[in-house]
């Protein structure tokens, strides 16, 4: 969240986040306190002097209060994992938590893009349930997945050696060299992706989301980086 919410300010956007390290507005953050919840979402929603909005939404969040908005231009799912006191919500098995997950994806605009991470079978098969578009991500670019989404022209984001593959169909852009920048900034591979790909379904080009990861520095201080 908080790595999308810099390329988006690199973008030229004034933008607000709402995420577990805080709350944020641009470069600063404005509160220190876990903030990936109803209420620190609705406020920056209703912040005139913001443009654009990161809300991070946990599981046990959604079940709670529900979502900030009613609808949204990008929704990533980024795991299938159950957490901790689901089960005081009644979500006790993988069918439940599917139902509480595709939460995120049934909200997204007809303009917009579900980012999926394809390395969980369930989190992809909700790509046919988004009334946009879908890009998938993993890992892993020999993921059966990724392959039907390419072959069926859609888009997937991936790692082949030291670089991120942006695929469109058959077309390719390359990120040199991202792992480097992401190691150094203490993001693991699978955010990387996740963020490149929201970047990307943003219409943000390739050379400012490489430089969003270069600057960016994964540290809950005073301000965003």
């Amino acid at each position: 969240a908080r790595l999308v919410a810099w390329i988006l300010q690199l973008g030229g956007r004034a933008t607000g986040l709402a995420c577990r390290d805080g709350l944020y507005l641009d470069r600063r953050r404005v509160e220190a306190v876990p903030s990936a919840n109803f209420e620190a979402g609705q406020r920056l929603l209703m912040n005139r002097s913001v443009q654009a909005v990161v809300i991070e939404n946990g599981p046990a969040s959604i079940l709670q209060d529900g979502l900030a908005y009613d609808r949204c231009q990008v929704g990533i799912v980024t795991d299938f994992e159950r957490t901790a006191g689901l089960e005081a919500f009644d979500v006790r098995d993988d069918k439940q938590l599917f139902k509480v997950l595709r939460t995120q994806v049934d909200v997204i605009l007809s303009s917009g893009t579900a980012v999926l991470n394809a390395a969980f079978a369930p989190v992809a098969e909700m790509a046919e349930l988004c009334d946009g578009d879908s890009i998938l991500y993993a890992c892993d670019e020999h993921l059966e997945t990724l392959k039907v989404q390419r072959n069926n022209g859609g888009r997937a984001v991936f790692m082949r050696e030291q670089s991120v593959v942006m695929a469109h169909g058959r077309q390719e852009s390359l990120l040199p060299d991202p792992l480097g920048l992401a190691s150094a900034a203490n993001i693991e591979a699978p955010t990387l992706l996740a963020a490149v790909a929201a970047a990307w379904a943003l219409g943000i080009t390739p050379g400012l989301i490489s430089a969003g990861i270069k600057t960016f520095e994964n540290r809950g201080a005073q301000g965003m980086n």
